[in-house]
């Protein structure tokens, strides 16, 4: 993974700020709910517990005291809005004033009650009407049949029908063929109009003539009958000696009860037992609208993305229509209370019900259910939380942005790096030591700097190997001219003392040679001595002293000082002997770059993880752009020459043996200026 793309990785983890802050506001909006869910159980309970001291406004005279009814044995009238014309066309009965249903055989039918009355308008799918015959006589024709029930357990059927389309009045029957009888009901207002696949039937019964349960069959003459057969095709009761179906509607005293608690922006239902809505007061509608309209910004738009709740349609709490359908809420017909939230409208604003239970004597007699409007991200009425909110996702998205542009700039950076890495070397074998970056403050800084000086030093070990032809040439060069020209000199000189001294020079020349070869491969076989020899613990001091006392023999024209501070034995893991041989190679170096008569320094030194062994004398000044070389094989920074060759393996030995201890060698010139200092680190031997 490239940096830029780790870097936005890094700076993704920011979107954590966010998220968190989403993460409160989401536990902070379900806190709000709890708690305006709670206060609207409290209303709808105080509500509740008046209408528990009014049982009968719930349970109104009439009304059946047995089991709850299906949904199927119930007929509900909605309230209308006008008063309707009773002409059989069925126009009042526009979209929205009232749900249709269904009778088995394609038939249709709606209900509905304004002030005292009840409506019902039936579509009757009949390609073949029969009308009635001579009074009295049959066949009676096509006929609908309405049960009435005014009082409990009173049966008061009537029968709709007519010779010609327009008004007709209601007649009483009797089963089973429910015949006309020629008695009349007057207070039942009735029109006939046929269609173009049947007819429709439009009535008007008073509220207390249908009782608590209404009963509405279709009843259908065969035309090839021969006499006075009828057929009931469909009905809203199933089975023979069935009692008809429920009646259920809005009751205007209830209504009244319930309009004493109602306030702007709450709606108040009250449902029997069955769910069924006896009272319905107010409206949510500006409480709704209002919730709407609030989201106008495109933050708050977004917010209510984000954090939508999967709450179910507002449609779904009643179904069908007038009855309470929905699952949560209908708890409270049980005795428990409930809440639920539904989201409606194209900004999706939230309705939140509350259902309380009211008990009567012998049990839970309905519930009362308060709905009210709200924002459906409560949270969002506050607007300082919402631009805390926005601040804290813009900063977030600016941290990746800048991160991003950030990690683009480096990666540029390494790519101008890598690159100047890849052609610091030339077609020619020339080291390119430029690299781009060095005066950057930083790693990156670093880095390039630290290439810098790698390719510098490789250059100049590059061009020590270049030269190292010419520095070889030029130490053989000498002995093999004495010996070349001593030859030439021999071959021409008869006389044999004057051969003598070419034959001096010969074997001085030879000699020469011999100890180049030697000092060329002593290296080699340090090397191997090294990689053969067992490390051992020894007493570090007792080597130095030692070595000390018998330079001051082998170089009288010189005098040496030895100093020891390690306060006891100095004891390191390595090899005693060669110790001693690194000590010749440094003080043979300090005697070749000192004057006669000067004094060498030998001290060693104890710290507390190493011993340092240092060798100083007084002479020129190590050059600056050899201190990194100086331990490399074949470097000799020597300016005058003698007798002796010098090939510069003395302190790559020195180098070796230190390696050898673990340990590292380093050369500085004196704090006086005058001279050098080499210094060897052992580290010290723990068991």
């Amino acid at each position: 993974m490239s940096l830029r793309a780790q870097l936005l990785a890094f700076g993704l983890l920011t979107l954590v700020l966010p998220w968190a802050g989403m993460r409160f506001v989401q536990e902070m909006e379900a806190a709000l709910r709890r708690g305006l869910e709670a206060s609207l159980l409290a209303s709808a309970g105080t509500v509740a517990a008046a209408l528990d001291d009014e049982p009968a406004l719930i349970r109104p005279v009439g009304e059946r005291a047995d089991e709850p009814a299906p949904v199927a044995a119930t007929i509900y009238a909605e309230s209308l809005r006008r008063e309707l014309t009773v002409d059989g066309f069925g126009a009042d009965w526009g979209p929205g004033e009232a749900t249709v249903r269904s009778l088995p055989g394609g038939h249709e039918y709606r209900t509905g009650v304004y002030g005292r009355y009840a409506y019902l308008f039936v579509a009757v799918a009949d390609p073949d009407i029969v009308q009635q015959g001579s009074p009295g006589q049959t066949p009676y024709g096509d006929r609908l049949l309405l049960m009435l029930e005014p009082e409990a357990g009173v049966s008061n059927p009537l029968l709709l029908m007519t010779r010609a389309p327009g008004r007709f009045r209601a007649q009483r029957t009797t089963p089973p063929d429910y015949a006309p009888s020629g008695s009349f009901e007057d207070r039942v207002l009735s029109a006939w109009r046929s269609t173009a696949d049947g007819y429709s039937v439009e009535v008007r019964v008073p509220l207390d003539l249908v009782g608590a349960s209404l009963g509405l069959a279709v009843i259908d003459v065969d035309p090839t009958g021969a006499s006075d057969y009828s057929v009931e095709l469909g009905s809203t009761w199933q089975g023979a000696g069935a009692r008809p179906s429920r009646f259920i509607h809005q009751l205007p005293q209830l209504q009244a009860f319930v309009n004493q608690f109602s306030r702007a922006g709450d709606r108040f239902r009250v449902v029997n037992r069955d769910g069924w809505v006896l009272s319905d007061a107010g409206d949510v509608e500006s409480g709704a609208a209002a919730a709407g309209a609030s989201a106008t910004t495109l933050a708050e738009r977004l917010f209510r993305s984000l954090l939508r709740r999967d709450d179910a349609g507002y449609g779904t709490l009643e179904e069908p229509f007038g009855r309470l359908g929905d699952a949560a809420l209908r708890a409270a017909l049980d005795g428990e209370p409930a809440t639920a939230w539904f989201r409606r409208g194209p900004e999706d604003s939230a309705i939140v019900a509350a259902a309380a239970p009211i008990r009567g004597p012998d049990g839970v007699l309905g519930a009362v259910l308060l709905e009210q409007a709200s924002d459906p991200i409560l949270t969002l009425t506050n607007q300082a939380l919402m631009r805390l909110m926005m601040f804290t996702l813009l900063a977030s998205l600016l941290a990746a942005a800048g991160l991003l542009a950030y990690a683009t700039f480096l990666s540029l950076r390494v790519r101008k790096l890598a690159r100047a890495a890849e052609t610091a070397l030339g077609p020619k074998g020339e080291i390119q030591v430029a690299v781009p970056g060095r005066g950057a403050r930083d790693e990156l800084g670093d880095l390039a700097r630290s290439f810098a000086d790698l390719l510098r030093r490789l250059r100049e070990h590059t061009d020590y190997l270049r030269t190292l032809t010419s520095k070889l040439s030029h130490e053989l060069r000498t002995p093999l001219a004495v010996v070349s020209t001593s030859l030439d000199n021999l071959e021409q000189e008869p006389d044999r003392d004057a051969a003598q001294v070419y034959m001096r020079r010969l074997r001085g020349g030879t000699e020469r040679l011999d100890s180049i070869l030697v000092a060329m491969s002593e290296a080699t076989r340090m090397e191997h001595a090294i990689e053969e020899t067992t490390p051992e613990v020894f007493d570090l001091a007792s080597v130095v002293e030692a070595c000390s006392k018998a330079y001051g023999d082998v170089y009288s024209e010189r005098s040496f000082a030895c100093e020891l501070q390690t306060d006891g034995p100095a004891i390191v893991k390595g090899s005693g002997d060669l110790v001693a041989q690194l000590m010749d190679k440094l003080i043979d170096n300090a005697v070749g770059f000192s004057p006669a008569g000067s004094r060498i320094g030998i001290a060693l030194v104890g710290a507390p993880s190493e011993f340092v062994l240092s060798v100083s004398n007084t002479g020129s000044a190590l050059p600056e752009s050899m201190r990194e070389q100086l331990f490399d094989s074949l470097v000799s920074i020597r300016k005058r020459r003698d007798d002796r060759p010098h090939l510069g393996l003395g302190l790559y030995i020195v180098a070796l043996i230190a390696r050898f201890h673990d340990g590292r060698v380093e050369a500085d010139n004196r704090l006086d200026g005058d001279g050098v200092v080499f210094r060897v680190h052992f580290p010290r031997y723990a068991e």
